[in-house]
């Protein structure tokens, strides 16, 4: 691990640097600093060189060495790494050369590794002034002991004289281990440092059929948020946000609040997944987290609605059991007009010889209300693979369908396993007969959410009917030439999302409307 330096050169006045220290840092002078490097190697006090401090003389019995094994952590300003072993009574570690003539109220602060029995008693720090007669220094705090309490712990030292040649030496009186890090010699108290508070979503986290306007805030004041839209973790160096986020796709935000003289936030994370946009309508289909112990209830995926369904394999498939033929279906509610569909299908042995796949019938058939069918292709168990999944790929020539079923018809012997479901949506310009350049977007639907009634604005649009379905794509309600500035009634209906068709001499065009 690359070491990290959290502390800071020291500067002339504590009102300076409460107006000048960068976050993570000291909300007081810092005299002197130690944090013992990254050594490559255990390495003997008087052969390192890679000491952060060089004006200061560093000594030991010749015993004692640097280390890079059980590096410092879990403790405020922890770096890491290198640092100073003491595990017998025969060693010691000294620091001379410490200018604290113009320096009152002086604090040791170290990192200090310990077992469970320890409570720091056994840790000596002593001072002087001319290395010959020594006073030690009482440990601020005793450190706890028992289960849970070995590692590394944040201690303080006070009283440290002042004087013109300081020395410090670290030893011990018992042969149990210690570890020493982080050594910093500071003029006054430690700060402890308040943390911003994490950033918060409007909206939150969540599934939407609209692309959606994302607002990042956080409750400390002035705090600067950085975020990222890659899944990566964000720093200061990571885009700043300014404007609210606008989220046409599925994506993940990550973001951190940050403010001077306080600690970063925590990552906050955000998962917003766009089911209808301008592009793609790409169903979800990703249960890859199942095993075949613990199955998936199908029903409870969004985008979907099954009449009787398989269970979901481990890799994230829905297998078709054959003892279901003829009544195994899983049918997808589209939300725009689809243009092709894309899924993979793998065959699954029932025995241990090839012809213990057969006999299977795979229909894929399309509805404009979810009752009729009419197929759209038919697959037989010789072009399925048992092996690996074969990829089909089907044209859907009628834009105009609202549902697709894929459906286990036959089966004698095996299974059969659907994945990996894509569904592009129609470009009207592929259409001779559409005008996609005339403008759907000018029909709009209001007031929405909407609680007793609605209204259209048809714009330039011819529109012939309108229709309304709930979300399982029953139909609710039809309304033959429309008007503008009519109330449509949707007072007698349960609240939540419907969908509203218009038809038009251009194609279908869909709206949502949110009943409160």
């Amino acid at each position: 691990m690359k070491k990290k330096i959290f502390f800071f050169a020291r500067i002339l006045s504590v009102v300076l640097l409460l107006f000048t220290c960068p976050r993570h840092a000291w909300a007081q002078t810092v005299v002197y600093e130690e944090n013992f490097g990254s050594p490559t190697a255990n390495t003997l006090i008087q052969n390192y060189t890679g000491w952060q401090n060089t004006d200061v003389l560093y000594t030991g019995d010749g015993t004692c060495d640097i280390r890079s094994s059980n590096a410092s952590n879990n403790y405020g300003f922890a770096s890491g790494d290198g640092n100073v072993m003491i595990n017998d009574t025969t060693k010691w570690f000294m620091i001379s050369n410490l200018n604290t003539a113009n320096d009152t109220n002086l604090s040791l602060y170290c990192g200090l590794r310990k077992t469970s029995t320890e409570n720091g008693d056994n840790f000596i720090v002593e001072v002087s002034n001319d290395s010959i007669s020594w006073t030690r220094l009482v440990l601020a705090d005793t450190l706890p002991t028992g289960t849970g309490t070995s590692g590394w712990h944040r201690v303080r030292y006070p009283n440290v004289p002042s004087c013109n040649n300081l020395h410090i030496r670290f030893s011990n009186q018992a042969i149990v281990d210690y570890r020493l890090d982080d050594i910093a010699l500071v003029e006054g108290e430690e700060t402890v440092l308040e943390t911003v508070a994490r950033p918060f979503f409007s909206p939150a986290s969540g599934t939407y059929y609209e692309p959606q306007s994302v607002t990042v805030t956080s409750a400390t004041p002035d705090a600067v948020i950085y975020y990222t839209l890659d899944n990566t973790t964000p720093t200061t160096t990571s885009l700043s946000y300014s404007n609210p986020l606008q989220i046409s796709q599925s994506t993940t935000i990550k973001a951190i609040a940050v403010k001077e003289g306080m600690y970063d936030s925590e990552v906050a994370t955000a998962n917003y997944i766009i089911l209808d946009t301008n592009s793609l309508v790409v169903l979800p289909f990703d249960i890859s987290s199942n095993s075949e112990v613990e199955h998936l209830d199908i029903t409870q995926m969004s985008g979907f609605r099954g009449y009787h369904l398989g269970s979901s394999y481990a890799n994230g498939s829905v297998k078709f059991e054959s003892s279901h033929a003829g009544e195994a279906s899983l049918v997808a509610h589209l939300d725009s007009a689809p243009g092709t569909v894309e899924f993979d299908l793998r065959g699954v042995k029932g025995g241990g010889t090839p012809s213990a796949y057969e006999g299977v019938t795979f229909m894929i058939s399309q509805s404009t209300d979810g009752h009729n069918w009419s197929p759209l292709a038919t697959i037989y168990g010789a072009d399925i693979s048992v092996d690996e999944f074969t990829h089909f790929t089907y044209v859907i020539s009628n834009h105009n369908i609202n549902y697709l079923r894929w459906s286990l018809e036959t089966s004698l012997k095996g299974n059969t396993q659907l994945n990996n479901i894509k569904i592009t949506k129609h470009d009207g310009s592929e259409d001779s007969t559409a005008t996609p350049s005339y403008g759907f977007s000018t029909f709009c639907v209001f007031p929405n959410p909407a609680s007793g009634y609605f209204q259209i604005h048809k714009g330039r649009i011819e529109v012939r009917s309108i229709s309304l379905y709930n979300i399982y794509g029953e139909l609710m309600r039809r309304w033959d030439n429309p008007v503008d500035n009519h109330d449509y009634p949707l007072t007698d209906l349960p609240t939540g999302l419907y969908i509203l068709k218009a038809d038009t001499p251009y194609g279908t065009v869909t709206k949502k409307i949110v009943k409160q």
